[in-house]
């Protein structure tokens, strides 16, 4: 498995992503934040990949740093940013500090589904609470149980976009609430096609698991949406939003 994710498809990561439209789930953080009638200047966009929630948190009139750690990631975000001002950090979050506060944290597409324990979870949350500023707010979302084991479950897909062919193989372990993901893109290069494998691993969380780690860290007003809405998460919840904030 490659040390980061993402590192070697980081080229064609925003080929695989066409269909996310970013805008909404920005809109969908901005209707959070007002429900806490919270107005945050500074945020950070952890786990940002190539930055295009980044960049669209930027359009918003945002100061945006956006953090990652994967450095291929991140130079595709410094080719695309255009004139968004956006500052960028390479950092692994679980161990990241910035010098300086920020009002917001978001981290978005189930990047905190790469934690595999517990310990993790709280290392991540305590460097975001440390980052945050005075009832500043986390708002991140995540794959249920219910989202990996029914809705990836343990299944193959292949797709087709601008002649990069993906298959995607996922093999779900209902002991561990650990889906694997086994990524294999072919690239069109003239009359061949040049073949690069990925190994990716989420793990699902209990809510109240997460929602305890959070309360542990600090932080309070937690609450966890179904997506892409501000009604509590059910039991058949795929994706859940996270929305927290800094106590004190």
């Amino acid at each position: 498995m490659p040390k980061i994710p993402f590192e070697r498809i980081a080229e064609f990561y925003d080929t695989l992503m066409k269909g996310i439209e970013y805008r909404d789930w920005v809109d969908y953080t901005i209707d959070i934040f007002d429900r806490y009638s919270h107005k945050p200047l500074r945020v950070l966009d952890m786990a940002c990949g190539t930055g295009t929630a980044s960049i669209e948190l930027a359009r918003r009139g945002f100061e945006v740093t956006a953090l990652d750690r994967s450095r291929q990631m991140l130079d595709i975000l410094k080719k695309k940013r255009g004139s968004a001002k956006i500052e960028i950090v390479e950092a692994d979050m679980q161990r990241f500090k910035l010098g300086h506060k920020v009002d917001a944290v978001t981290c978005y597409f189930d990047s905190v589904n790469y934690l595999m324990d517990e310990k993790e979870i709280e290392r991540c949350f305590a460097c975001v609470y440390e980052a945050l500023s005075q009832k500043g707010m986390f708002v991140f979302d995540m794959n249920t149980i219910y989202g990996l084991e029914r809705v990836w479950g343990t299944n193959t897909m292949i797709r087709e976009i601008d002649n990069v062919y993906s298959v995607w193989k996922s093999v779900y372990d209902s002991m561990r609430n650990v889906s694997t993901l086994y990524l294999t893109l072919f690239i069109k290069n003239g009359s061949s096609y040049a073949r690069v494998d990925e190994v990716h691993q989420e793990r699902a969380y209990p809510t109240e698991t997460i929602k305890n780690a959070l309360m542990r860290a600090g932080f309070r007003n937690v609450e966890a949406f179904a997506h892409l809405t501000l009604h509590p998460s059910l039991d058949i919840s795929s994706r859940v939003m996270y929305a927290a904030e800094k106590a004190r």
